[in-house]
């Protein structure tokens, strides 16, 4: 009798080792400024108690699915889509590690939720949706981490991050990528590595 009770023992501690990545669900917010505010406001706190893995899953929360940016932004979707991958790992994985130090050494402890319009993404989009952009911040101070590009998308918050930068310079899946001028770079600019910016 002890050994069945060791071996299933054995077998459940298995099922937990070798069970799937844990899928975590975005709690609900309201689809406003107020709601965006209330999501970070969970991220800071998260922040300041050091716990990574939360800030990492609410921030993955944010991600769009590759059908989901076929949605929004139709045939120019694919050519954006290594863009908005390269800069939402950066957000997710890095930028939370960033984050959490950030909150530390600057002793962040208010969060802003505010409209932030976008030309670049409203005008690429064939969706459209207010856009809403939050900010981290000393409660003392009005300049601080300024995270942009955030909309609600079917009930949950999404982010475009700083994709509006890179519209113009990446062409549509269609038509062929046009050559800068002789002497002249593309335009593209590397983004933070975080996906934040410091302003105002």
């Amino acid at each position: 009798m002890r050994r069945l009770a060791f071996v299933a023992l054995l077998l459940l501690v298995g099922c937990k080792q070798h069970s799937g990545p844990r899928v975590y669900v975005q709690p609900h917010y309201a689809p406003d400024a107020n709601g965006l505010r209330a999501m970070w406001a969970d991220i800071l706190d998260a922040a300041k108690k050091d716990d990574r893995d939360r800030v990492h899953d609410l921030m993955a929360t944010t991600l769009l699915s590759d059908a989901e940016m076929r949605r929004l932004f139709g045939p120019k979707a694919d050519a954006l889509l290594p863009r908005y991958h390269q800069l939402m790992g950066n957000l997710i994985n890095r930028g939370s590690v960033e984050l959490v130090a950030n909150v530390y050494e600057h002793k962040y402890d208010a969060v802003d939720g505010f409209a932030a319009e976008d030309p670049a993404i409203a005008t690429a989009l064939v969706e459209p949706h207010a856009l809403f952009a939050a900010r981290v911040r000393k409660s003392s101070e009005d300049r601080g981490l300024r995270y942009d590009g955030y909309f609600v998308l079917d009930g949950t918050w999404k982010t475009f991050n700083q994709l509006g930068k890179f519209i113009d310079v990446v062409a549509p899946a269609t038509t062929s990528t046009p050559q800068p001028p002789s002497g002249t770079s593309s335009g593209a600019k590397s983004a933070p590595a975080s996906g934040a910016k410091t302003a105002k």
